[in-house]
């Protein structure tokens, strides 16, 4: 499998963001998180998507809104 690229559109508070980067952790999946409550970018980006929720995951394009496991584990191939 090749390694995808992950993108996690997180906010500060956000109890599933924590448990989407620990499940992402926990399955040794490198993600680059882009947090909305520090990044005025990251929220223009999400909101371009169009998100208005975290978290978000972007892999290698594809979007998963909230932290939905059967999705995430589809698109990685877990």
């Amino acid at each position: 499998m090749s390694e995808k690229e992950v993108v996690l559109f997180t906010q500060t508070g956000c109890r599933f963001c924590k448990l989407e980067k620990a499940w992402l952790s926990q399955h040794e999946i490198a993600f680059k998180e882009r947090n909305i409550s520090d990044d005025p970018s990251a929220l223009t980006d999400l909101e371009q998507i169009p998100a208005f929720s975290t978290p978000v995951a972007l892999i290698d394009g594809e979007v998963v809104f909230g932290f939905d496991r059967r999705k995430l584990s589809e698109l990685l191939g877990i």
